[in-house]
Formats: C-alpha cells, sequence, structure tokens
C-alpha cells in the first residue's frame, strides 16, 4: 500500500502540500511540495524568505486559499 501526506491547514479549501512516503526514510514526514495551482512560502521577521531548513512561518497562495 502507498502512503501519501496532504497536508492543509484550516485555511485552504483544499489540500495544499502533498508528500509520497518512503519505506525505510528515517527522517520523519515533510508537509510536502505544493499542488498544482498553489504556492508556499516560509517567511520570516518583516515578510523574508528564509534560509532552507530556518525556522518561520508558512504562506500560502493561489487559488486553493479558502476566501473571507
Amino acid at each position: 500500500a502507498q502512503l501519501y501526506n496532504l497536508y492543509g491547514p484550516t485555511e485552504a479549501a483544499i489540500d495544499v502540500t502533498h508528500w509520497t512516503c518512503h519505506t525505510g526514510s528515517d527522517s520523519g514526514v515533510p508537509i510536502g511540495r505544493p499542488i498544482d495551482n498553489l504556492k508556499t512560502h516560509i517567511l520570516g521577521a518583516g515578510l523574508q524568505s528564509v534560509a532552507p531548513r530556518a525556522a518561520g512561518e508558512l504562506y500560502l497562495g493561489g487559488v486553493g486559499l479558502a476566501r473571507g
């Protein structure tokens, strides 16, 4: 059987990221990469992009983001 991690926070209308889990991976399960027509950004203070693997806040954009 295949195992997929589909991540979608409350403010999103659908899942926003996808990751296919692999057998024998000891590094944990990431939230994955954005699905089609969506964007993800990890931003820090001043809404600036952070370095890879640095702490920050997840920002979403695209057609899958809920309105209101």
